[in-house]
């Protein structure tokens, strides 16, 4: 039987995350797995319903133009 109190969770590192540069002036959306990259938000107080409709329709443009 697993240990009830061990979590996997814990032990992965979260696909995305966001950062703050060392001054708090800049924000990153951030992927830690590959590919990685890191995405500059200019407005540190994005609204994130506004980031994800913006992230979704240039998912959108990128995969029309793959072929």
């Amino acid at each position: 039987m697993d240990n009830p109190n061990r979590s996997t969770l814990l032990n992965k590192q979260p696909c995305y995350g966001f950062e703050l540069s060392e001054d708090g002036s800049e924000l990153f959306l951030c992927r830690y797995r590959k590919p990685r990259w890191r995405l500059r938000l200019e407005d540190v107080s994005v609204d994130r319903k506004k980031l994800i409709e913006s992230l979704h329709s240039a998912a959108e443009w990128l995969a029309k133009r793959q072929g």
